[in-house]
C-alpha cells in the first residue's frame, strides 16, 4: 500500500509541531522522551504552542533560562491533577477565552460543539513541557543548556463533565512540577430546545502570566491538543447567522445540504471522524489536514471526444454527431435533475441552478449549430483540436541535456524523436493518455464559439468561471478556447501585430509554470500557421510574459547585459525563465565544458545574441534533431 502521503504528514507535523526525537546518544531521555539540544523549543516548534498571557509579538524571542529552572528530573512523565471546580457568574460567557484563541501569541485554544441533553462527555488533554537544564561537556568543561520534554495528560479522573446550564465552569489544572497551570473549561452558549441540544465552547488554557521582558520556554505548552468523547454523539452545528443571505451562500447552503459540521475551531482547526452518520469524538487540530479526492471525468456512452478525430485529420459529421451527443445527455442529466427537485427545501435555489443548467445547454447547442454551418468557425476548431493535441504531446517531451562532445562542441545526451500525431508509437509515455478532451472542457469551448466568433453576440458580455480543484482540467479548456481565438483571429484577417489572449496569475511559481505550457501551444500554433500560411497570414504567433524586471529583465539592453555576464561566467543567475525547448525539450541555458588549463568553457543552447539591434531571441540549437524551431525562418 502506497504510504507516502501519510509520510509527508507526519514528518511535516514533526518538523512544525513535534515532538521529534532523534534516535541518538543525549538527543533521548530514557522514557523515550526528547531532548533538544540547538534551538530552544520556541525556534524549534512554531505551531501548537500555548505561551503565557500579555505576550507580544516582540517578546518571543529566546533569553537565557534562569538557574533556578535547572537540574530538574524529567525522567518520569506529568499527570494533571484536577482540583476544585469553579462555577463562574451566568454574566459571564467567556468571550475573553475566544480572544485568548484568537490573538497572534495565543494563550488558549478552543472548540463549539453541540451537545445532546442528557450526553456524557469525557475530555483528554494532551501537551508537551519542556524543562531546561544545565549541561557539561566531560571533555572540554563547557556548559550547554538542554530542554527535556515532558508530557502531560490529563482526563479529569476519566470522569464526565459537569457542563453548565448558563456561564462558564471551568476546570483547573494544577501541575505541581513544572510550574505550569492549564485551566479547562467549558462555556454555554446557546440552547436549543427544539432540536433537543446545546452549543458549547470548550477551551484549553495557559493561565500563566508573563513575567520579565520576555517569555521563558517552560511557562509555554507545546503540542497542545485535546479531545472530547461522547457517548450519544454530537449534534449537527446550526447554520451561522449572516446579515446578508446572498445567492453564493444559499447555493453553497444547497450543494452541501448533506454535509454537516460537528465543531469549529477557535484558535486551531477541529476535527472529527463520521461513523454511520454519528460523531462520537471531536479533537483540536494544529495541523488540519483533508484527502481531496481526484476529479475523475465522466465518461459519455458513444463520445470520445478525441482531439485527432475533431482536428482537420477527422470528419466533420462524425463530430458533430458526437457533440450533438454530449449536448443529449447533458439534458438527460437536467431533465433528471428536475425530477429531485421535490425533496429539496429550498426550491427557487434549485430552480436558479437548472435555470442555469438549461442557460448553458442552450449555449452548447448554438456552439454546435454554428460549427456546422460556419465554414471559418469549423476551420478555427478543427487548427484548434490539432494544436491541442501537439501541445500535450511536445510539452511531455523529457528534458534533452547538452553534453561535451569531445570535439569542442555539445550534442544532446540521448536525443529524442519529435512525435508525430498520426504515430503513436513515436507519443511519449502512455499514449493514452493523450488527445481526449473532458466533456466539461469541451462543453466550455462550445459555449464560447458564437461569442468568440460574433462581436454583435449579447454573450460577449458573459464571464465564464471554471471552477475546478487542482488538476481538474482548467488550464486545458482555456488553452482550447485560446488556441480557438488565436486561429479565429487570423482567418478573420484581423490586425495580427495585437494581443489576442492575456493570462493573469496569483503567483510567480505557478506563473512560470503556466507558460511554459502556453508557450507549447504558442508552438503548436506556429507550426500549423507556418503550413497554412495562404490562411493564417505571414505574422509568426508570438508569446510574452511579464512577472517584473526582479525575476526577468524587462529591457533588451538589460537582457543583453545579463546575458554577457552569465556567458562569460560573471553571474551563475539565469534570468531567463525558459530552460527548456517548449517544443523539443532540448535543454535551454548554462551547459559547461571543460577548456584549456582546467577552465570551464560556457554555452548558453537556446539564447542567441543578435546585433542591429542588440537583442536576445530564444532559438533552440536543436538542429540535429529538426526541431521546428531551431530554423533561421522562424526569426526574421
Amino acid at each position: 500500500m502506497d504510504n507516502r502521503r501519510e509520510q509527508i504528514v507526519d514528518i511535516l507535523r514533526r518538523e512544525f509541531i513535534g515532538p521529534d526525537p532523534i534516535d541518538e546518544p543525549g538527543m533521548r531521555q530514557e522514557n523515550g522522551e526528547e531532548i533538544l539540544t540547538g534551538d530552544p523549543p520556541r525556534i524549534r516548534y512554531i505551531a501548537g504552542v500555548l505561551f503565557p498571557q500579555e505576550v507580544t509579538e516582540d517578546q518571543v524571542l529566546p533569553e537565557e533560562t534562569s538557574d533556578d529552572a535547572a537540574e530538574l528530573d524529567t525522567d518520569e512523565p506529568v499527570t494533571a491533577k484536577p482540583v476544585r471546580q469553579d462555577a463562574v457568574s451566568e454574566d459571564d460567557i467567556g468571550e475573553e477565552l475566544i480572544n485568548l484563541s484568537n490573538a497572534w501569541q495565543q494563550s488558549a485554544m478552543s472548540m463549539t460543539a453541540a451537545v445532546m441533553d442528557g450526553d456524557s462527555l469525557y475530555v483528554t488533554v494532551r501537551a508537551g513541557i519542556y524543562l531546561p537544564r544545565k549541561v557539561k561537556d566531560p571533555e572540554t568543561d563547557k556548559e550547554t543548556e538542554q530542554w527535556c520534554r515532558v508530557p502531560v495528560t490529563w482526563t479529569h479522573d476519566d470522569r464526565p463533565l459537569v457542563l453548565p446550564l448558563s456561564g462558564r465552569q471551568s476546570f483547573p489544572v494544577d501541575l505541581e512540577t513544572p510550574k505550569v497551570n492549564l485551566c479547562f473549561h467549558a462555556t454555554m452558549r446557546h440552547k436549543d430546545k427544539q432540536k433537543g441540544h446545546t452549543v458549547y465552547t470548550f477551551t484549553l488554557e495557559n493561565t500563566k502570566r508573563k513575567t520579565g521582558n520576555t517569555v521563558k520556554d517552560e511557562d509555554c505548552c507545546f503540542q497542545a491538543q485535546f479531545s472530547i468523547r461522547s457517548e450519544m454523539g454530537f449534534a449537527a452545528l446550526p447554520d451561522g447567522q449572516r446579515i446578508t443571505r446572498d445567492e453564493d451562500y444559499l447555493s453553497n447552503q444547497m450543494l452541501y445540504r448533506d454535509i454537516y459540521s460537528y465543531a469549529i475551531g477557535h484558535g486551531c482547526a477541529a476535527g472529527w471522524a463520521e461513523a454511520d452518520g454519528t460523531v462520537h469524538e471531536i479533537s483540536t487540530e494544529t495541523f488540519p489536514e483533508h484527502e481531496i479526492l481526484p476529479i475523475v471525468p465522466a465518461t459519455i456512452e458513444g463520445v470520445s471526444l478525441e482531439m485527432f478525430g475533431m482536428s482537420d485529420f477527422g470528419n466533420l459529421r462524425d463530430v458533430l454527431h458526437e457533440l450533438n451527443l454530449m449536448c443529449d445527455k447533458y439534458g438527460e442529466w437536467i431533465t433528471d435533475l428536475r425530477t429531485r427537485l421535490p425533496s429539496i427545501q429550498d426550491k427557487a435555489t434549485a430552480q436558479r441552478h437548472i435555470a442555469a443548467c438549461e442557460e448553458c445547454l442552450h449555449r452548447m447547442r448554438e456552439g454546435v449549430r454554428l460549427l456546422a454551418s460556419d465554414r471559418m468557425v469549423q476551420t478555427a476548431f478543427s487548427y484548434m483540436n490539432r494544436a491541442m493535441l501537439l501541445q500535450q504531446l511536445h510539452y511531455n517531451m523529457p528534458l534533452q541535456k547538452w553534453v561535451d562532445d569531445g570535439h569542442g562542441g555539445i550534442t544532446l545526451e540521448q536525443p529524442q524523436t519529435l512525435p508525430d500525431i498520426r504515430d503513436k508509437a513515436t507519443w511519449p509515455g502512455e499514449a493514452s493518455r493523450y488527445g481526449r478532451w473532458r466533456p466539461f472542457q469541451l462543453a466550455f469551448i462550445l459555449m464560447n464559439l458564437k461569442s468568440m466568433a460574433d462581436r454583435q453576440c449579447a454573450e460577449r458580455q458573459l464571464v465564464d468561471l471554471i471552477w475546478f480543484p487542482t488538476g481538474g482540467g482548467k488550464t486545458e479548456a482555456y488553452l482550447g478556447l485560446s488556441a480557438y481565438a488565436i486561429f479565429l483571429r487570423r482567418l478573420q484577417r484581423l490586425p495580427a501585430e495585437s494581443t489576442s489572449i492575456l493570462m493573469r496569475y496569483t503567483l510567480r511559481l505557478l506563473t512560470a509554470q503556466q507558460y511554459e505550457r502556453a508557450s507549447t501551444l504558442i508552438c503548436a500554433c506556429e507550426v500549423i500557421r507556418k503550413e497554412k500560411e495562404h490562411e493564417l497570414g505571414k505574422e509568426r504567433i508570438s508569446i510574452g510574459l511579464w512577472v517584473g524586471s526582479s525575476s526577468t529583465p524587462n529591457k533588451q539592453e538589460e537582457a543583453v547585459k545579463k546575458y554577457n555576464e552569465l556567458y562569460n561566467g560573471h553571474s551563475n543567475e539565469n534570468p531567463f525563465v525558459v530552460l527548456k525547448c517548449p517544443w523539443c525539450g532540448a535543454q535551454m541555458g548554462v551547459v559547461e565544458k571543460p577548456g584549456a588549463r582546467g577552465r570551464a568553457i560556457r554555452e548558453l543552447p537556446g539564447y542567441r545574441k543578435l546585433s542591429k539591434p542588440n537583442r536576445i531571441i530564444f532559438q533552440c540549437l536543436n538542429t540535429a534533431g529538426h526541431c521546428d524551431f531551431s530554423s533561421e525562418s522562424h526569426f526574421r
